[in-house]
């Protein structure tokens, strides 16, 4: 009732003030009144304005003054917002409450139907159990019987087992044993097959290469036939593998340097003519790794005939390096006839070139004419000369002027390494 009468009074003042306004308006625009120096029509529409504005502010003015909910409403919705919210949640979470207990509910009523219909049942259970007790309670009286006859053969099975966990134990060291060799087979199985595979296109690439090698045989001079020494350098063992292969490495760049003084096909992008095997690097480094030797003569020798202007496939031959004649040794020596014809004494003397050869070829000295011992013109016939100067029987010596190596004979340098010397003989006509 005193909201239809608040809504009765508003409704009625707010026709009150707009007869009012309405009233005023046409008088000014009767007499023309202007406010603030506008013309009447707009006066008269200002005059119309605050009529409305008046009659919004009565009537809000009049409801927040009656009604403190309103009131309430106006300046504090957002709290009222959010207690709605918060109990409109509430409410929502009471409901799922009680629906989850009524899912509960059900559960435990089924649980407790299935639990009686369990004991059921076990009741029924129980009844059997107790005739299957009286019949198991005769056949433990039997088993009691058959028990003590088991225990004897027990007693003498578990000799026997001793004896098998014992041949078990061995079997066990056995297996692991050949465990350890299957999965090192395997591993090796697995290295050989990426080898094989590698080798697989090493073998395409060497073929094709051999079939643009032969076409090249039939059309143009051969560079190296197979099997020729191609280079021929000394490897000096170092600390470890990677500086193994640092020196192998250098050792290539050599020979390539080599090779390119000939007309061979270059491969542009590396500088190099040489084709090598991946796989020989490899084995020329464990060789030299596993040697107790400290330097190793290296051959590179042909693999096949190369023609003009093609790539040169090549391979490693490798021989252990050692002193063959040490500082101050006698390499050989002749005993001549110092009043010999002069054609006597060079017969002589190349007598004893043949002896050098024979006995440094013998003890390992490397050759790449197949001998080595020659001397120039001039020193040999200034021997000549010192043994025609002396008298009776005199002794031509070789001696090593400092230590030769095995490759000095290959590179020219066992010549520069003796010499010769002519000292009376003491013990008549002998050669060594």
């Amino acid at each position: 009732m005193y909201g239809v009468l608040l809504l009765v009074v508003v409704i009625g003042l707010s026709g009150l003030i707009a007869y009012l306004g309405d009233r005023i308006g046409m008088k000014v625009g009767k007499k023309r009144i202007s406010l603030f120096g506008l013309r009447p029509k707009y006066t008269s529409i200002i005059i119309t304005i605050l009529t409305g504005v008046i009659i919004a502010s009565v009537t809000v003015t009049i409801i927040l003054a009656t009604n403190n909910g309103v009131r309430q409403a106006l300046f504090n919705i957002q709290q009222v917002l959010v207690r709605l919210e918060d109990s409109k949640n509430q409410l929502n979470y009471m409901n799922h409450q009680m629906q989850l207990k009524d899912i509960e509910l059900k559960e435990k009523e089924e649980e407790i139907a299935s639990i009686e219909i369990e004991l059921s049942h076990l009741e029924v259970q129980k009844e059997q159990l107790e005739r299957e007790n009286k019949e198991l309670d005769e056949q433990i009286n039997e088993l009691e019987d058959k028990f003590s006859n088991l225990m004897l053969e027990y007693a003498a099975a578990q000799e026997d087992i001793d004896q098998l966990t014992d041949a078990i134990k061995d079997l066990d060291a056995t297996r692991a044993e050949q465990e350890k060799q299957l999965a090192s087979l395997q591993t090796e199985r697995r290295n050989l097959e990426d080898q094989i595979r590698l080798l697989n296109l090493e073998l395409a690439r060497v073929n094709q290469e051999l079939s643009d090698t032969t076409i090249r045989y039939y059309l143009q001079d051969l560079v190296y036939q197979k099997g020729d020494i191609i280079y021929l350098d000394v490897i000096e063992k170092e600390e470890t593998q990677e500086e193994i292969i640092d020196s192998i490495a250098a050792y290539l760049d050599r020979a390539n340097q080599e090779v390119l003084k000939h007309p061979v096909e270059v491969d542009p992008e590396t500088g190099t003519a040489l084709r090598l095997n991946i796989g020989e690097i490899a084995a020329l480094t464990r060789i030299i790794l596993e040697s107790e030797s400290e330097r190793f003569i290296v051959y590179l020798v042909a693999n096949v005939n190369v023609s003009q202007n093609s790539y040169v496939p090549a391979g490693f031959q490798v021989n252990e390096d050692f002193v063959v004649f040490k500082k101050g040794d006698l390499i050989a020596s002749k005993i001549v006839k110092a009043g010999a014809s002069v054609r006597e004494l060079e017969k002589e003397l190349s007598e004893l070139l043949d002896i050098i050869n024979i006995n440094s070829i013998r003890k390992g000295i490397i050759t790449d004419q197949g001998s080595i011992g020659s001397i120039e013109f001039s020193s040999f016939y200034q021997i000549l000369r010192q043994v025609q100067e002396m008298s009776g029987m005199v002794e031509v010596q070789v001696v090593a002027t400092e230590d030769i190596w095995r490759e000095d004979g290959w590179n020219n340098q066992f010549s520069s390494k003796i010499r010769f010397d002519v000292v009376a003989a003491e013990n008549g006509d002998q050669d060594e």
